[in-house]
């Protein structure tokens, strides 16, 4: 419940706006992708969606409505690539995480997201938070920091002095959960599945020996690129290579 009430708090310190609006001038064509999927015309609709992306609109709402449209379609790697997208942008969406987790109970493989690190769960507030939500709320709490030390320059009082040093541990910490959000999101490194089966080899060739094999939608964990091949690993035992075009990031 704490933790609950605190993000809650955090969501309102950065006026958080979730919208579509976000798509700015391309508002008109994110009416007719909607439009096209109240139709049932989930090809079309995902086509358009799609376009937008391609147009550089990055919005968390979009990729969301991009995997309810592809689930709609039966393309379950594609959905789970793109519910996994959204979730860096609206990470706090409950229907989000709900189609997320229903789309991976229908893969062939099940395999679950990858869990937590230690050092996110400490900084906890850092998931709950998008990237862009927490800088705001660093410079926020830099702002407030600023002026604490300023009236306490003024004023010299011991409740402005314990003000000035609780604002500063705070600011040191919000800064650190910044870096750590900046550098999960540069470094993720989850795949998933986009074919309908795909053989894991142990080298960089199709005539290398198949290990294993995975199915549309399951999540891999990427931790080399060469020559056009990705090293896979789904945990310390199973590991190898696959075409880099068999995986989406």
């Amino acid at each position: 419940m704490t933790r609950k009430i605190f993000s809650f708090l955090l969501l309102i310190a950065v006026l958080f706006r979730p919208s579509l609006s976000l798509a700015g001038n391309f508002t008109g064509d994110v009416a007719i992708a909607n439009n096209l999927y109240i139709q049932n015309k989930f090809q079309p609709a995902a086509d358009a969606y799609e376009s937008l992306i391609q147009k550089g609109v990055n919005n968390g709402y979009l990729y969301y409505n991009l995997g309810n449209t592809y689930i709609r379609l039966g393309k379950i790697g594609p959905a789970i690539l793109n519910y996994i997208r959204a979730q860096k942008l609206i990470p706090r969406d409950e229907n989000l995480q709900a189609n997320l987790n229903f789309a991976i109970q229908q893969t062939h493989d099940k395999i679950p997201l990858p869990p937590q690190s230690t050092i996110s769960t400490f900084f906890f507030w850092v998931d709950d938070l998008n990237l862009n939500e927490n800088i705001k709320l660093a410079l926020i709490v830099n702002l407030m920091f600023w002026l604490i030390l300023a009236a306490w320059f003024y004023y010299r009082s011991d409740l402005l002095k314990l003000a000035r040093n609780v604002s500063f541990v705070l600011l040191f910490i919000v800064i650190s959960g910044t870096g750590i959000k900046m550098s999960l999101d540069s470094n993720s490194n989850t795949g998933v599945v986009l074919t309908k089966k795909t053989e894991v080899k142990s080298g960089l060739d199709l005539s290398n020996v198949t290990l294993f094999e995975l199915h549309e939608g399951a999540l891999v964990t990427i931790t080399d690129r060469r020559q056009g091949w990705l090293e896979i690993k789904l945990n310390a035992k199973q590991k190898g290579w696959v075409p880099e075009n068999t995986i989406g990031v």
